[in-house]
């Protein structure tokens, strides 16, 4: 069975933390067992931050998690390699993780792209002047959800 994590950024000081999601009525935190095992360990987090991993790694083998922003190689012109910019965000409609192209209306779907094409170059929360990049993806363009734990709650 694969492996169900969450990062955010703690509110005390910025960090990213990574582990499981926790909701409590008044905050939101990661927490995760310490590095013994034996006590778990939680920090707050800001709610908007909170991303899950996609379960998949970029050529360089760092995890991809949505609301990241990557670099891929369009795999429909090989003789002319092209470059694209995305935000990696949740699709409802798709039930899949998809890299919504910046400043087009295209997106492609993760997981039919190879991971040696894709690199993690930031993400929409280190780099503010992306957070209000548009995808013209609907609704949910430019991080509308946190992945598939929370399409309940967006499809309301």
């Amino acid at each position: 069975m694969r492996e169900i994590k969450f990062r955010g950024k703690r509110k005390d000081n910025g960090e990213w933390v990574y582990g499981d999601v926790i909701h409590f009525p008044s905050t939101t935190a990661i927490g995760h067992p310490d590095k013994d095992g034996v006590c778990w360990e939680e920090y707050d987090v800001i709610p908007e931050t909170v991303g899950q991993s996609t379960g998949l790694k970029d050529k360089n083998d760092k995890e991809i998690y949505d609301g990241d922003i990557v670099h891929f190689l369009d795999p429909k012109s090989p003789s002319r390699p092209k470059v694209h910019k995305s935000i990696v965000q949740w699709f409802q409609e798709g039930c899949s993780y998809e890299c919504a192209i910046i400043n087009s209306n295209k997106s492609c779907g993760l997981y039919k792209l190879a991971q040696n094409q894709i690199e993690v170059i930031g993400n929409i929360h280190d780099n503010p002047d992306k957070k209000d990049t548009k995808t013209n993806q609907g609704p949910e363009s430019a991080r509308g959800s946190v992945g598939p734990a929370d399409s309940d709650e967006n499809s309301k």
